[in-house]
């Protein structure tokens, strides 16, 4: 699908970063080198960051630290990664990173956390991205009750919605500026779903594939997925700055990419073509 082919965009940018060591001065990182080479925290090892929920994403059950009974689209492609890496499935772990201390600058206790994180220049200041592996454009989730809109225009007037730290939200901020203040949703999405489902939220703007996935997830409990914005935006990986291993993950994400590897596993997890989503203007 074409929808989920990476952004010329978004790979220029990532591009230039790794050729910059990530976007910035390069400062020293402690690593140890797998017996193939990968410079991994942990050699011979591979630790992934991840947070719940994330239907489609992330299927499972959080444990502690870590999740129970894992699957879903990012885990299947954490498990391939790591093949491309030369590291077995079973010298992969898997860590709970909330999405809100990801994108925080200093050093991570994971080798890369792949929790549906959109590339942006400013936040590549302060962490690091792999090649982008899924393209995501913002949705508009509606509440039941509310007016379908057919335009851009036609969310000013409604009572918005977004997750905290997202690009949903500066979207609303700076583009849409509507009459009513946003309310925003901290932690993670499933408050701001609740919103939607109780009302008090008119319309959420969120990553397409994760709006799809919740409404999916929980049939007849919204208005329904009504519309995106074309941001060109895509997900990547999330490392320290300048982590060295970026450049083999993103070689690994580009293999799995051109021998349809990630085509196989958008088709298995996600129900639906993103490209039939209209395009609000």
């Amino acid at each position: 699908m074409n929808r989920f082919l990476p952004l010329l965009g978004v790979a220029a940018l990532v591009a230039t970063l790794a050729a910059c060591g990530g976007g910035g001065s390069k400062s020293p990182t402690t690593t140890t080198s797998s017996k193939q080479g990968a410079p991994t925290l942990h050699a011979g090892k591979l630790v992934v960051g991840f947070d719940l929920p994330a239907a489609a994403f992330w299927n499972g059950r959080a444990s502690g630290n870590t999740i129970k009974n894992p699957s879903g689209f990012e885990y299947g492609l954490a498990l391939d990664v790591a093949k491309q890496l030369g590291i077995s499935a079973s010298n992969v772990t898997f860590l709970r990173a909330p999405f809100a201390t990801i994108l925080l600058a200093g050093k991570k206790p994971y080798d890369f956390a792949m929790e549906e994180t959109t590339i942006t220049a400013q936040r590549a200041k302060v962490v690091g991205f792999s090649a982008p592996y899924f393209d995501a454009n913002q949705g508009v989730l509606i509440a039941k009750g509310v007016k379908k809109p057919t335009s851009i225009a036609d969310l000013k007037s409604l009572q918005m919605c977004a997750q905290a730290a997202t690009t949903g939200l500066d979207w609303i901020q700076h583009k849409l500026r509507p009459t009513k203040q946003p309310r925003v949703y901290s932690a993670s999405s499933s408050a701001a779903f609740d919103a939607v489902h109780s009302g008090a939220c008119q319309a959420l703007i969120l990553d397409v594939p994760i709006i799809e996935a919740q409404n999916q997830k929980q049939p007849g409990a919204y208005g329904g997925v009504v519309g995106q914005i074309d941001t060109h935006e895509g997900y990547g990986a999330v490392f320290a700055k300048n982590s060295p291993l970026i450049p083999d993950v993103s070689k690994a994400i580009r293999t799995l990419q051109s021998d349809g590897t990630i085509s196989k596993l958008t088709k298995r997890w996600f129900g639906f073509d993103p490209s039939k989503v209209p395009v609000l203007k």
